[in-house]
Order: C-alpha cells, then sequence, then structure tokens
C-alpha cells in the first residue's frame, strides 16, 4: 500500500480509503452535551447539497468538550496490498520512564473503591505518554500496516491545511464500532483482553485463559448487552453470538463478538449511529454518566481523540467508524500515546497496568527505528 497519509485516510480489510483535500464543514456545531448528534444532523444536511461523489470524513473526540475535527472531501479507494506470510512480530521491551505508573496503580484502586460503593459497574481508565520528538506519518504508517495487517489504519489531520503546529491523529485500531450498508448493519466491539507470548505454548495459554477469565467474560457481557440495549429498538433482527470469540491484535489477545443486523426504516445514518454508540462501554464504561464522572475525576489529562472516532459517511447514510484506539496525536509538544483498561470491582491495579504497558507497544513498535525515552504527561489524583 501508498502510505502517503493525506488529510484523512482510513483502512479495511481491502482498501485503503482517502481523502487528499477537504472542505471544513459550512456549520459550525456547538460544544457540549449532544454535539455528536448535532454533528450528525450538520453532516446531514451538508451532504444533502453537496456533490453526491462527496463524503463527511473526519474523527470525533472522546468528549464533547472537545471540538469534533470533520470535513468534506471526496474519498478514493485503492485497494490494501496483503504481503505473503505472517506479520512481523518485535522483539524486546522498550525504554519507558515508568514514573508515571505508581500513580496509575493508585488511581486504578480509586477506581475500583468507588465501583465497590456502587458508583458505576465499569469504568476504564486511561493514562498517557509523551514523546517529546517529532514522527514521520508515513513511515509509522509504513510500519504499521506491516506489523498490524489486519488493523484498521487511520490519519486524520484534526487542523485546517496552513495551521501553525497543526496536529494529527494515527494509529492501527482493532476495534470497529460499526458498517452501514443500506439497511444492513454490522459492529465488532472489544473487551477483555490478554498480552500474548512469542512462545506458542505460552501464547496459546494465555488465550484459554482469557476466553476462561470470570472477570474478563463480565467485563465483556457488560459491553454487548449495552449494545444489544441500545440497537434493540432500531432493528428487525439483532443477532449477537452467545459466546464472545478471541481475536489477536499485535500483541495483544481480545475477547471480541461479532455483531449482525438489519435496521428498521427509515435506517439511521452510519453518522446517528455512531453518535448514539459513543462512547461505547469499552471506552468509557456503564452507566456512560457515572463512568464519565469517574474518569473525569481520575485522569487529569484530556482523552482529546483518544477512544473517540474516525470514519466517513454518505449522503446515502452509508459509512464506517472506528474506535481511536492504539494511537497517537501530534502537537507542538510532541507525540502523545494513551492507554486504557477496563476496571470492574473485582479489577487488581497491577494486572490492569500491565495491560496499558501491552497497548502502548502497539504504536511504540511503530515507532522503534527512532528509539526514545518517554515520560508520563500527568500525575492522577
Amino acid at each position: 500500500m501508498s502510505h502517503d497519509p493525506a488529510h484523512w485516510l482510513l483502512t479495511t480489510s481491502r482498501h485503503v480509503l482517502r481523502a487528499r483535500s477537504t472542505t471544513p464543514l459550512p456549520t459550525q456545531v456547538p460544544l457540549g452535551p449532544g454535539q455528536f448528534t448535532r454533528a450528525a444532523h450538520a453532516a446531514a444536511r451538508t451532504l444533502r447539497d453537496a456533490d453526491p461523489r462527496w463524503c463527511v470524513v473526519g474523527a470525533l473526540p472522546f468528549d464533547e468538550d472537545t471540538p469534533a475535527a470533520l470535513a468534506l472531501g471526496r474519498v478514493t479507494a485503492t485497494p490494501r496490498q496483503r504481503r505473503p506470510g505472517p506479520p512481523a512480530v518485535p522483539t524486546g521491551p522498550h525504554r519507558v520512564d515508568t514514573r508515571g505508573e505508581a500513580a496509575y496503580v493508585g488511581a486504578v484502586a480509586k477506581a475500583v473503591r468507588r465501583l465497590r460503593a456502587g458508583e458505576a459497574h465499569k469504568v476504564v481508565l486511561a493514562r498517557t505518554l509523551t514523546l517529546r520528538r517529532d514522527i514521520d506519518p508515513v513511515a509509522t504508517l509504513a510500519l504499521l500496516d506491516r506489523l498490524h495487517p489486519l488493523a484498521h489504519l487511520f490519519h486524520v489531520a484534526l487542523d485546517p491545511p496552513g495551521t501553525p503546529g497543526a496536529r494529527a491523529l494515527l494509529g492501527a485500531s482493532p476495534e470497529l464500532l460499526l458498517t452501514r450498508q443500506g439497511d444492513l448493519l454490522a459492529l465488532n466491539p472489544l473487551a477483555g483482553t490478554a498480552s500474548r507470548h512469542r512462545d506458542p505454548v505460552r501464547d496459546l495459554a494465555a488465550a484459554h485463559a482469557l476466553a476462561g477469565s470470570v472477570k474478563e467474560l463480565r467485563e465483556h457481557a457488560l459491553v454487548v448487552d449495552e449494545l444489544r440495549r441500545v440497537l434493540h429498538p432500531l432493528c428487525t433482527r439483532l443477532h449477537i453470538p452467545d459466546r464472545p470469540r478471541l481475536k489477536a491484535a499485535g500483541r495483544l489477545w481480545h475477547l471480541c463478538t461479532p455483531i449482525r443486523a438489519r435496521l428498521r426504516r427509515p435506517a439511521p445514518t452510519a453518522f446517528a449511529l455512531a453518535a448514539l454508540l459513543h462512547p461505547a462501554p469499552a471506552v468509557c464504561g456503564l452507566p456512560r454518566d457515572a463512568a464519565h464522572t469517574l474518569i473525569r475525576r481520575l485522569e487529569t489529562r484530556p482523552r482529546d481523540y483518544y477512544g473517540g472516532l474516525v470514519g466517513w459517511t454518505n449522503r446515502h447514510g452509508d459509512g464506517q467508524w472506528v474506535v481511536a484506539l492504539r494511537c497517537a496525536q501530534t502537537d507542538p509538544d510532541g507525540v502523545r500515546l494513551h492507554a486504557g483498561a477496563g476496571i470492574l470491582a473485582e479489577s487488581d491495579p497491577r494486572r490492569e497496568l500491565a495491560q496499558t504497558r501491552a497497548e502502548f507497544t502497539t504504536m511504540l513498535d511503530a515507532l522503534r527505528p527512532a528509539p526514545a525515552v518517554l515520560s508520563p504527561s500527568a500525575a492522577f489524583r
């Protein structure tokens, strides 16, 4: 594949989608509660009057107090080339400043106490690392493609062209929030994670342990049950397997449940569905408002676009949105990496810390050709 990131890029299993030049949406969407729904309405209005070959593309942030980065552009699709043989597997540890890890463990312990007190059923708690350096998006996407050939690669320019210190978001997400084509809907939620191993015997044991873990299965069931609750009124048919399956994603195993549905007509657009589901319990928690409150209390650095969405929608309402995980956000201060873990009342803070270490490796492996010492960008209360 050509790794020109363009203004906006998103890969599917078969294609590389690009919008090389874009125009900001003519409608300014107010921030705050309801921003995502207002953005979906604005996108639909814009597309009704636009060239039918154009789409709304961009990224939604995690929090509605952060502006969405949306634009109108013509999307082109080229085949995504597959390399023969298994994907490359990186080796060796990374040099990471671990001073922020104790603070994260403390934050998880606080979250566990609040969950046991009944404040929420689940909360996803993230931490941040900052690299004091620039990155080459073309080279980074190329290596991500080699390391994660089944992931959804993405690149989004977060500011208009020519903006001084323009920011960008890029990464390799393992998780599809949704794809809508006509009245057909597909989702692939992930929840429940374990580290992989180069030794095949240990790797298989880790997979089996994940598939049988009471905690990880309960975390996954919370996510799937919430999606079932939200989607059921919108669908004439909703197929959800009884048990999750295992999915390998780089250095990690995940539990995943492929969901397939047929929407009632008139079917909501892909963007409207994304606005309804986001932030999903896999990146926020349950109940959503209670989990969001805990996140605000325990994470001192805003997530910005980590845990948000990257995607597109067209004038017919079709489109695709993936969860912005395993990603880096560039800005004038350097590059920020995020990783999070789903916390339940029975969570072990040290095990959740280990999960975030493993999640950081997706981007750290892609940046290995130019190693750097990392430092925590923020402390936890």
